[in-house]
């Protein structure tokens, strides 16, 4: 993902003294052997300012102010002495047991400072940023202002730019910056919004792959979001979730393999996912799916320790073929899809409405030609006969095999009807029998069930 600067040597891996703020306090320059003449660092800058005295306390404890006053090009970020009183409220903690928590106190001030030295003016509004203590944070240009997000998504306001010291800038900040401490699992699992997609995240086996350190991107859509989905599927909750093929392929849909950040989505331009297949966002935070369905981003960049989230409205899907193309990629269904042509019905097949289809097999159709003594060139020929078979073989709407009515008359699109028992037998309106041998095959425009039998309407 894209720093802010190239870190600085010493900024490597540094032990937990790591560097942060600079501040020392006017005691430390005579301990570190300064001076009038010294130069001015940014530990200086801090001292010299009163409403940075306990950051210079906080440097001093984590023993990090000799590593800032040697390193040669920094920027810190300064909570003011009114945001470290804030943050002990917030934490529930005491500065001196703060101070005590030295890995905690490293971290925290570690993340606060880059390796290089960055002005206001060259500050990348909107794209991650990394600190020397790891992970990242943005900063947002809202009118006039520079909002800080860290890694808990907390706003700190930069109330005062561009301090020079000699080896770096400091910019003054209203709040205490907070590493991120939550996965993208964790986050979704915080908010009462994304309860399904957790439920769906369990139920397809990816909690440990979005609980990696990633970094990852999600498109994280609402318990609204699924709602919609159900109702255009025809589906029940618990049904997607026992689906787990058809679950894994869409919610992997949803995540890229590395963390992009709103201001770097590629604007009209096709976005690999986790799952394969590509997906656009537009310069208004539209995402098109490859059914050319539409989905809005409401949310963008909710920080997370291995990546970030942004909030849609709709369930994205990967490529869904309709009744049609679910026929033409499967070899045992060839003669259905000669015979869908031949009566003219694939444009009906393949449009927008909702149909269940009963897909006869080729060892079906070849039966069937045994029975009626046909060729198939001869059933092909004859459309009229060609449309009332596979007419009879549609039902209008989604129709999965728990919404069977088990005894019950079907309607078919031809208008006759047809019957299915407990044994998932299908008789006929001539009395005969078909078995039903897979059920619940999912088009982007229906559902199909196949059959060992060509089924006939009455004569």
């Amino acid at each position: 993902m894209t720093k802010l600067l190239a870190p600085h040597p010493l900024a490597k891996p540094l032990p937990r003294r790591a560097a942060l703020f600079a501040v020392a306090g006017a005691g430390l320059l005579a301990a570190c052997g300064g001076g009038d003449d010294a130069p001015h660092t940014v530990v200086d800058v801090l001292a010299s300012d009163s409403s940075t005295q306990i950051l210079v306390e906080a440097l001093n404890e984590a023993r990090l102010t000799d590593t800032l006053r040697n390193s040669s090009a920094l920027t810190v970020f300064a909570p003011t002495d009114s945001a470290f009183a804030a943050l002990l409220t917030e934490l529930n903690l005491s500065k001196a047991q703060l101070f005590a928590d030295k890995p905690l106190l490293t971290a925290v001030l570690n993340y606060h400072v880059l390796s290089s030295r960055v002005l206001r003016a060259q500050v990348p509004a909107g794209r991650p940023i990394t600190p020397l203590a790891g992970g990242i944070f943005k900063v947002d240009a809202v009118g006039n202002e520079l909002i800080v997000i860290d890694g808990r998504n907390r706003n700190a306001r930069i109330t005062t730019t561009d301090l020079q010291g000699s080896n770096g800038v400091v910019h003054k900040i209203d709040r205490v910056l907070l590493p991120a401490n939550r996965t993208i699992v964790q986050t979704a699992q915080g908010n009462a919004s994304f309860s399904i997609l957790v439920e769906a995240l369990v139920a397809a086996d990816l909690v440990s792959a979005l609980s990696a350190p990633g970094p990852l991107t999600v498109f994280a859509p609402t318990n609204t979001a699924f709602a919609n989905l159900l109702t255009e599927l025809n589906l029940s909750k618990d049904q997607l979730l026992a689906n787990k093929p058809l679950l894994t392929q869409v919610l992997s849909y949803h995540v890229l393999a590395t963390r992009v950040l709103k201001a770097e989505v590629p604007v009209a331009t096709p976005v690999s996912t986790l799952q394969g297949e590509a997906l656009t966002v537009d310069a208004n935070l539209q995402i098109s799916d490859r059914n050319a369905r539409r989905a809005a981003i409401t949310t963008t960049d909710l920080l997370c320790s291995n990546g970030v989230i942004h909030v849609i409205d709709r369930v994205i899907l990967p490529k869904l073929p309709n009744l049609v193309e679910f026929a033409l990629a499967r070899p045992e269904f060839s003669i259905l899809v000669e015979a869908v042509t031949a009566a003219g019905l694939a444009s009906t097949l393949s449009g927008p409405t909702a149909l269940t289809l009963f897909a006869p097999t080729n060892d079906a159709f070849a039966a069937l030609l045994t029975e009626l003594r046909l060729t198939k060139a001869a059933l092909l020929a004859d459309t009229t006969l060609l449309i009332s078979v596979l007419t009879y073989h549609v039902v209008p709407g989604r129709v999965y095999r728990a919404g069977v009515p088990i005894g019950a008359p079907i309607t078919t699109l031809g208008g006759g009807q047809f019957s299915v028992d407990a044994q998932l037998s299908i008789t006929d309106a001539r009395g005969r029998r078909a078995g039903i041998s897979a059920t619940d095959g999912l088009a982007l425009n229906g559902v199909v069930h196949t059959l060992d039998r060509v089924i006939l309407p009455a004569p």
